[in-house]
């Protein structure tokens, strides 16, 4: 009889210090992250660079911070989605490419109107940080409005998914309304610096490579 109430004891005791261990495990569990909340170290080698991205409900945010933009990444929304920095809205009249471009041109001049690059890029893409950090450093304190298009978009105007980059000289001189060419075109003029994106650096829907084999767009 005492080496059966010894052996509960012992059994409430353990029960019990294991209780305390796993509460501590779970009152140090880090809090769910803030998805609309981008980090931004101190020691960043890049700081003056924006990425924004347009976002949808079916945007997985997180992949995105996760890879090396989170650190300098800022969605953009039609209507509130998880994740979503800044919500647009859109005008009645306006089509969705539309909004997204009035979107992205007031975030320009407003919130990233001291940062010397921003990024533009959708949902479904692949970019090499190497790349735009090379971009960076070439045209770093540069007067001269500039920005990177793929030849394909440099023919039709059409920037309305895929990558595209441009500099803080061109974020202020480029215009209030039409496409992206008009703006720039009736905003800076003819002293503008174009460069042909390499394809080979950025990848849309699919990504590729030894043994990775990424749907970006699924």
């Amino acid at each position: 009889m005492i080496a059966v109430a010894v052996t509960a004891l012992v059994l409430l005791v353990t029960t019990i210090v294991l209780w305390d261990d796993l509460d501590g495990v779970f009152e140090r569990r880090p809090p769910v992250p803030n998805l609309s909340v981008w980090p931004q170290p101190p020691n960043d080698p890049h700081p003056s660079l924006a990425v924004i991205i347009p976002i949808t409900k079916h945007t997985d945010v997180r992949f995105y911070q996760n890879m090396w933009m989170g650190n300098h990444g800022f969605t953009i929304c039609e209507s509130k989605a998880p994740g979503c920095s800044m919500v647009c809205g859109r005008k009645p009249e306006q089509t969705s490419a539309q909004a997204d471009m009035d979107c992205l041109v007031r975030v320009a001049k407003s919130r990233f109107n001291e940062t010397e690059f921003i990024v533009r890029m959708s949902d479904d893409m692949l970019v090499d940080r190497s790349y735009v950090f090379g971009i960076m450093d070439e045209y770093k304190a540069s007067d001269t409005p500039m920005y990177v298009l793929s030849a394909e978009q440099t023919e039709t105007g059409d920037v309305t998914s895929g990558f595209y980059m441009f500099n803080q000289a061109l974020a202020k001189c480029i215009g209030d309304s039409g496409t992206f060419a008009e703006r720039v075109a009736v905003g800076c003029g003819n002293n503008v610096k174009r460069v042909a994106n390499d394809g080979t650096k950025t990848w849309q829907t699919l990504y590729t490579n030894k043994n990775k084999y990424i749907n970006l767009a699924a």
